[in-house]
Parts: structure tokens; sequence; C-alpha cells
């Protein structure tokens, strides 16, 4: 199953198991300062998934790549139902998120195309290099 389909505790599971120091449960709670029960519900997709600051430390622990990261805060706002949490600010407050609303509110009435923004992408992802 591709990560971003996952759900969230799907997702943390499979990175803890797979982890080189293949970590336990319990392990991982200690380090997030947890309870085991809570990180196994989490797991399980029993309990919404960890607040921001957990995830950056699960993030931080074991070694993700900011890609990674950035699929956790992404899950774990589908599982919320809410904007992910590490571009909440940008997306709600301000002029950035403003424009933002109002392209992905074009899109869904079919103003904006897949293609108009796989082209902003490409251009966006060329001017960085």
């Amino acid at each position: 199953m591709k990560e971003q389909y996952m759900r969230f505790g799907d997702f943390i599971k499979k990175k803890r198991i797979n982890h080189p120091d293949e970590l336990t449960l319990k392990e991982v709670s200690k380090m997030l300062g947890i309870s085991l029960s809570f990180l196994s519900d989490v797991e399980n997709n029993r309990r919404k998934p960890f607040d921001k600051d957990k995830i950056e430390m699960f993030a931080e622990k074991l070694g993700l790549t900011e890609e990674e990261k950035a699929t956790m805060f992404d899950l774990a706002a589908r599982d919320r139902k809410e904007v992910p949490s590490d571009i909440e600010d940008i997306m709600m407050y301000g002029e950035i998120g403003e424009m933002a609303r109002l392209a992905l509110r074009k899109s869904n009435s079919g103003e904006i195309s897949e293609e108009d923004w796989k082209q902003f992408i490409r251009k966006t992802s060329k001017n960085q290099e």
C-alpha cells in the first residue's frame, strides 16, 4: 500500500517496525513520553493521531526524511479531518493561505485542472533548481 493512502497508525507502525534498531512499542512510547497503551491504540487506528509536537519528535527520533514527516502530517490531518498542523498557520492565516484556499476552491469547481496544478509544480520546481 502506498504511504499516502495509509492511515496514520499504519504509517507509524511500519516506520517503527522497519527501523534498523527494530524498535519496540515500549521503546518508542518512552522516547515520546506517552503510554504504551496510547501508542498501541494510535498504531491500531483506535485513537486519534499524535499532535504536532509528537509528530516532530517521532520523525526526529526515528530519523525520518522531510518527505516522510510531511506524509505523517498529512495522514494525521486526514484522520482528524483538518488542515495538516505543519501548514495550518500559512494555510489559515495570511495572504498566501487566502490565495491557496481560493485556488483550491477554483480547483474544486473545475476552474483549475489537475494539469494546471502539475504545470505549476513543475514551474516552481524548476525555479528552485
